[in-house]
């Protein structure tokens, strides 16, 4: 007996080898759907099923690099498609791991890198001044000459810990994310990219979360997550 996963993560059957074989003849499974069998649990694409072998003659060309395969649509099953679900996040899982490694270098580095970014906040104040011809406002040198005094805080190591946290997260959910384990990591690391204390570049990490997101929604992307 044999269970069927669909791209909607629910399990159909157990059905019988016969019923598989069917459902396969019918379209309404193909060499990537995945299979576990009771006897032997584990989930595995129909086309490395012992039992199936005879299913996929080694003359025939993979389905997946043919070009124009597209998993066939049926009631009460849903075709999941690991090989292009894998092709499809790999892009995108690689900016985000470029992405939680320079915002994790970013987070590291606040405490040393602090003081020269107020250093060089200060001085670019000063030129814009004197640049439009005008006397800087006492309140503005005095919240300058306050911020150059002001060490490295509580609020200060609060946001360290924040970038920090949410980086490793990012970079956990984008390894599994490409490896097709944990749905809901993979788009917490979505979510992540996209919020000001998990991106290095706020902008381009929204971009690239909604990229993820999308991808992530698609149903035969989302079956294929283990």
């Amino acid at each position: 007996m044999y269970k069927i996963k669909g791209a909607d993560q629910k399990e159909y059957g157990p059905v019988s080898a016969e019923q598989v074989r069917q459902w396969f003849k019918e379209n309404r499974l193909n060499r990537f759907s995945l299979v576990e069998s009771v006897e032997a649990p584990g989930w595995r694409p129909l086309e490395l099923v012992p039992e199936f072998a005879d299913l996929f003659p080694v003359s025939a060309p993979p389905a997946a690099f043919g070009g124009g395969f597209a998993p066939a649509a049926a009631p009460g099953v849903v075709v999941a498609d690991p090989v292009r679900a894998t092709a499809q996040l790999r892009v995108p899982g690689i900016l985000l791991v470029v992405f939680a490694i320079c915002g994790l270098l970013l987070a590291i580095s606040a405490p040393f890198t602090k003081r020269a970014m107020v250093t060089f906040s200060s001085s670019f104040t000063e030129k814009l001044f004197d640049a439009m011809s005008q006397p800087m406002p006492p309140e503005v040198r005095a919240s300058l000459d306050a911020s150059k005094n002001q060490g490295f805080g509580l609020m200060d190591g609060f946001g360290l810990a924040m970038g920090v946290v949410s980086n490793v997260v990012m970079l956990i959910g984008a390894l599994k994310m490409m490896k097709l384990e944990s749905w809901g990591l993979s788009l917490a690391a979505a979510i992540l990219v996209m919020l000001p204390c998990g991106s290095c570049c706020c902008c381009l990490g929204i971009g690239l979360g909604v990229w993820v997101a999308i991808l992530l929604s698609k149903p035969e992307i989302k079956g294929a997550f283990r």
